[in-house]
């Protein structure tokens, strides 16, 4: 006997059909659907909660309409001048986003809406009223004080297609950060991100077409299983990146065309070294599809890499040329600490497909309790991390063979001591996880599966992703235009951070 009521079955069977949704505007008529079944849309339009400071919110709100509908530019100015935060009266709190389908608080929206509608007002401003020099020091203050977002990008391998996904869904919405960071399968998602504007990606659905036939072709089994020889598994790999990142682009240069900050994690093949994160900031002169080649060499299957950069002659040379670099997932797989430093980065977007990990990670950040089920999985990836050291030392004792595997346990052991989770987490659920697709192993239709698993698992996190992104992006694009006003006109992008 079936005991649910009229109101239950809709709201499951708009859930079927929300998973089912293969376009952002069909989910989210659907979202509101099932808000209105289940009166979630009464809580978005009513401004109380115990969740956030709502009082806060509205008297802020009122003082902006009231100062941008009088025009009264210096009020406006100094009542921004008091704080310009994210997570302002605790309303950038992820459960906020779960309490209904298709959004938040309306009050949190339009608040965030009227702040980005009130920073254009005061740089539009005439000089008369707010000098170039008092905008140009009030945004840098903005900025630094408000911070940015960064979309961190793991490794992966084949589950890249995950990835290709998630971005296509972002790039249409315009929601790609500017600062971005990729390992391994990461890095070639972002390197490719660098290469293209926001235009070119949406007209063509770039990621939702680009397929990796180099890497298909030459199946990472067979590195597995030793049956090619590592050269062989070098050449595959370079003839495979052919068809994804030109030899000759360095960072600098994609910073150029597009504006973003691309950042490639890899890692030492050295042990007792430490990792790098490779960037137009930090080593612009260093080609993106050398850095990318270092961070897709896997242990123990594909020989570490030697990096490449662009001399003052324009010929390649030897960039640190005693070390080596592998895979950057190893041990810098989303490196927060150094986005942060480097970029002022106080908000992290998390596509996570590392299948060393996705079994033991849950998304947190939107519950008001962790729960038993993260207890759990916290102690797994402990326990997991404290058998492998000591598989790790056992193996140390047993010669050559026991030594490289003791190696390969070492890299796994790396990987699990990670955190994995930022501000927002897009997961890629077991339900679309198969071993063999990190091989590349796919049957028809398999990769616009996964592809579609990255888009469905984003449109849940577009409301909450664009409020956290709106002003920071109107900050950069205000800034940045004020920046190369004050500067001397140049074919070079002068960089935002430096």
């Amino acid at each position: 006997m079936n005991d649910a009521s009229p109101t239950d079955m809709n709201l499951k069977n708009l859930d079927q059909a929300m998973s089912a949704a293969t376009r952002y505007q069909d989910w989210y008529d659907l979202a509101q659907q099932h808000d209105a079944y289940s009166g979630a849309d009464v809580w978005r339009e009513t401004h109380r909660t115990t969740l956030y400071d709502y009082v806060e919110i509205q008297t802020r709100r009122d003082k902006l309409k009231q100062f941008l509908s009088e025009g009264a530019d210096r009020e406006l100015l100094y009542a921004l001048n008091e704080g310009v935060h994210g997570n302002m009266g605790g309303m950038g709190r992820p459960i906020l986003y779960t309490r209904a389908r298709s959004g938040t608080k309306h009050l949190i929206d339009e608040y965030v809406s009227l702040i980005c509608e009130s920073l254009v007002r005061i740089s539009e401003a005439p000089d008369a009223d707010i000098s170039y020099l008092e905008k140009l020091d009030f945004f840098r203050r903005a900025s630094h004080c408000y911070g940015r977002s960064a979309l961190l990008l793991s490794g992966g391998a084949g589950l890249i297609y995950f990835h290709h996904g998630v971005v296509q869904e972002l790039v249409n919405h315009d929601l790609v950060p500017n600062v971005l960071s990729g390992a391994s399968a990461g890095a070639v998602v972002s390197g490719q991100l660098g290469l293209y504007t926001n235009d070119e990606l949406k007209s063509r659905e770039y990621f939702s077409s680009k397929r990796y036939e180099g890497f298909a072709e030459n199946s990472l089994l067979d590195s597995v299983l030793g049956r090619v020889t590592e050269k062989e598994a070098k050449l595959h790999k370079e003839q495979a990146l052919d068809e994804i990142v030109p030899m000759n682009l360095t960072f600098q240069e994609a910073y150029e065309k597009t504006g973003r900050y691309i950042n490639v994690s890899i890692s030492p093949a050295e042990k007792h070294q430490n990792s790098r994160l490779m960037n137009a900031i930090t080593s612009p002169n260093v080609y993106i599809r050398s850095a990318i080649s270092a961070s897709c060499s896997i242990p123990g299957m594909i020989p570490a890499e030697r990096l490449y950069a662009k001399g003052y002659d324009g010929k390649p040379r030897p960039y640190l040329a005693s070390r080596r670099w592998v895979d950057g997932s190893v041990s810098g797989d989303l490196p927060a600490r150094r986005l942060s430093r480097l970029y002022g980065v106080n908000h992290f977007i998390v596509s996570l497909i590392n299948p060393v990990v996705v079994p033991f990670v849950r998304d947190i950040k939107s519950r008001q309790r962790k729960g038993f089920r993260n207890a759990l999985s916290v102690s797994g990836l402990r326990m997991a991390c404290e058998v492998l050291d000591y598989a790790e030392k056992m193996l140390e004792r047993g010669g050559r063979i026991g030594q490289l595997t003791g190696a390969q346990l070492a890299y796994v052991k790396e990987m699990l001591d990670q955190n994995y989770l930022g501000d927002i987490n897009i997961l890629l659920e077991k339900r679309d996880f198969k071993w063999r697709h990190t091989l590349f192993e796919f049957k028809d239709g398999e990769e616009e599966g996964l592809i579609q698993a990255g888009r469905r698992n984003v449109y849940p996190k577009i409301a909450m992703i664009k409020n956290a992104a709106m002003i920071s992006n109107t900050l950069d694009s205000i800034l940045e235009e004020l920046t190369q006003e004050a500067l001397p006109q140049t074919s070079v992008k002068h960089h935002l951070y430096s």
